[in-house]
């Protein structure tokens, strides 16, 4: 009898032992771990959303609506620490973000991600946007053509998402670089160049991929 207690007193020791050399690991260890399961969360979500596939996606108010969702999960407090964008979604927010005058002017948008920057496809509405504005090219054009636009975007500040068209053509008629910013200026009523969109405040990087659109939350 006495020796099975000492046997339970000696696995008792044991035990706690080994729970507190786990309890030192864990603290001397932590950031490692917390590193492995933020890895863990981020692969979890990756595999969810690679259901995006490469491709045009068109501007829709179901897409927007799905994009104004996903924007309001990673503002939130709790929120996850990363959120992806199709291109359809993308492409509604583009549309969102352009000036009363630029959503007459362009009908049937579309984005089409690359690695590191968008590329907007949609038809030019000539007679709202004014063929004087391409000079000789504007006597050519026809009442719809096609326009694409196409460069890098980055987070300006906080809250604020830029895309910088660098290549922009007309009917496959490329423009040259200093007649770019003066267009795009028309077609969002800015003066800079740039087309901007608010974003949430959460928001610090984003990542632009063949078949998607990632914004990582701004470390706190």
């Amino acid at each position: 009898m006495i020796a099975g207690c000492l046997k339970n007193m000696f696995a008792m020791a044991g035990c706690a032992t080994l729970f507190v050399l786990a309890a030192a690991a864990g603290w001397i260890y932590r950031d490692q771990l917390a590193d492995a399961y933020r890895a863990f969360r981020e692969d979890e979500t990756t595999v969810a959303e690679e259901v995006f596939v490469a491709g045009p996606g068109s501007a829709s108010p179901e897409a927007r609506e799905s994009a104004v969702a996903k924007y309001q999960r990673i503002a939130r407090i709790d929120g996850p620490e990363f959120v992806a964008l199709s291109a359809a979604e993308m492409a509604s927010l583009i549309r969102d973000g352009l000036d009363p005058m630029g959503r007459r002017a362009l009908d049937s948008i579309t984005v089409t991600f690359e690695p590191g920057r968008f590329i907007m496809e949609a038809q030019l509405v000539t007679a709202v946007w004014g063929k004087d504005q391409l000079g000789l090219l504007g006597g050519l054009l026809q009442d719809l053509e096609p326009l694409r636009a196409a460069g890098p975007a980055r987070v300006m500040r906080r809250g604020v998402l830029a895309w910088e068209p660098m290549e922009f053509s007309v009917r496959d008629v490329p423009l040259p670089g200093p007649l770019i910013p003066p267009i795009v200026n028309r077609i969002t009523g800015g003066d800079d160049g740039l087309m901007l969109f608010g974003v949430p405040s959460t928001i610090a990087e984003i990542r632009i991929e063949p078949n998607k659109v990632t914004f990582f939350r701004r470390v706190q």
